[in-house]
């Protein structure tokens, strides 16, 4: 797995490739949550590179999300694939993220005030 971040219209994009999973997990949790603490309101995650995320993924996914919301800000989700759509919605966390088809679509919801 490889994580690579850049910043766009005042948003962190963190972009994940390869699997979230438990062989993962730890890495991308000690790359991503500290640029939440780091007070950046609004993040787009970046998933088009990702091809599998597992329930420890998605717990991830979830501590996040919820660290954003404790200081007003927001994650919202890109690029997810048919198979990462299925196993958000099997699981009911598609109602917890904003989805987006691309990260330019999800930096213009963004802008103006998801």
């Amino acid at each position: 797995m490889e994580i690579k971040t850049s910043t766009k219209s005042g948003s962190t994009i963190i972009e994940i490739i390869g699997s979230l999973d438990g062989n993962t997990v730890n890495e991308a949790q000690e790359k991503i949550m500290p640029m939440i603490t780091s007070n950046n309101v609004s993040m787009v995650l970046d998933m088009k590179g990702c091809g599998y995320v597992s329930s420890a993924g998605l717990r991830l996914l979830l501590m996040a999300a919820k660290q954003l919301s404790v200081q007003n800000g927001v994650l919202v989700l890109s690029g997810l694939s048919d198979e990462i759509k299925d196993v958000m919605e099997m699981t009911g966390f598609n109602n917890f993220f904003k989805t987006f088809e691309s990260v330019a679509s999800a930096l213009e919801t963004l802008r103006k005030g998801a």
